[in-house]
């Protein structure tokens, strides 16, 4: 009530005309009425009379993140109206909503939205890594096969480094007339391949990125906001033959308050067994006073430089050992080429290789 109020007397108009309210027992419209505040129960209520919510054109349900057991049978029954009805709107809107867990269906639907209704141009999706892109294509095969035979096909081409080179050749091609392709990728991406073609960028404002995890004391890929860089990167994907379009799935806001100006360089955020074995083994002895470009934090070469000690790849003095120098022969992080080595005086190398693949 407090809401309508306040909304009615900013609109200039008395309460129940062109601004109202709903609640039980109680409503407050008229024929006038343009915007209408309700509870989700009240709602409910009138899904449940009209399916189709026939007297509304746009919905908004806001504090999404409550999850009340309305909100979420509201969620459930809106889905299908919004295929049934293409002229209606639904806005879901939070302050702690998880828009992770949401990018990819937007993504999606972004892809279609730009099929179905924008001018003849290639798409370029950004995504964060192989598994993401598999769901997504197969997703969008099976979104157009429901759009029936009318709609002009889209081919769905992935790329992520796993794939063998002729799948991802195929990226290159350009589509046949009549016809759009969509390039699915990671943010290799970004510089390392240009796209003929390509007028449209879609992206959701994520990457995969190595982190160190303490608790593991092992890197892991987390999916990380990418930074203001990455974001312009990717915008300058869209039109490098002609005129183009980036499509950011995210706020103005986002960008400029929570992406930081350029990505964190990796030495600064992994853990540095491996870079600290490798310096060693080229006679770099004292670490700390390297001259990085990025200097990492000196926490982080001191915890690494205790790690090799205690795997007995440096001795008390700091210096490499002759286990440490073969340590530093493979291209592993110091406690797998460690137990690599250890293998093969336990005789079960076959084992720990198939461990370490």
């Amino acid at each position: 009530m407090s809401v309508a109020k306040r909304v009615a007397e900013e609109f200039g108009c008395r309460l129940g005309e062109e601004v109202g309210y709903s609640i039980r027992f109680e409503d407050c419209t008229g024929p006038e009425t343009v915007i209408k505040y309700m509870t989700d129960g009240m709602l409910l209520r009138e899904i449940l009379i009209d399916k189709d919510l026939s007297q509304y054109s746009v919905v908004m349900l806001d504090e999404a993140h409550e999850r009340t057991v309305h909100t979420d049978v509201l969620f459930g029954l809106l889905k299908p109206l919004l295929k049934r009805r293409p002229d209606f709107r639904l806005i879901v809107t939070s302050a702690t909503l998880d828009a992770e867990n949401d990018y990819l269906d937007a993504a999606l639907i972004t892809v279609l939205q730009i099929h179905l209704s924008e001018p003849e141009g290639d798409i370029l999706l950004f995504l964060t890594g192989q598994e993401e892109i598999d769901f997504a294509c197969q997703s969008l095969h099976e979104r157009m096969k429901g759009l029936g035979r009318n709609v002009p096909e889209l081919i769905i081409l992935p790329v992520y480094s796993a794939l063998p080179s002729e799948i991802q050749s195929r990226i290159f091609d350009p589509a046949p007339q009549g016809k759009r392709k969509v390039v699915v990728a990671t943010n290799i991406a970004e510089t390392s391949l240009t796209i003929d073609g390509i007028y449209y960028v879609i992206d959701p404002g994520f990457a995969k990125q190595n982190v160190f995890n303490p608790k593991l004391g092992l890197d892991s890929l987390v999916i990380t906001p990418i930074s203001q860089a990455s974001a312009n990167q990717r915008k300058g994907r869209a039109g490098r033959t002609g005129p183009g379009k980036c499509f950011r799935l995210y706020t103005e806001s986002t960008y400029l308050n929570e992406m930081l100006p350029t990505t964190t360089p990796e030495i600064q955020r992994i853990n540095l067994g491996f870079t600290a074995l490798t310096m060693k083994a080229m006679g770099i002895n004292d670490l700390l006073t390297f001259d990085f470009m990025d200097p990492p934090p000196r926490q982080a070469l001191v915890s690494a430089m205790e790690q090799l000690y205690k795997l007995g790849a440096l001795d008390e003095e700091g210096l490499l050992t002759k286990l440490g120098r073969k340590m530093a022969e493979f291209p592993l992080d110091p406690p797998l080429s460690k137990m690599l080595l250890a293998s093969v005086d336990l005789g079960c190398s076959d084992e720990i290789l198939t461990i370490i693949e």
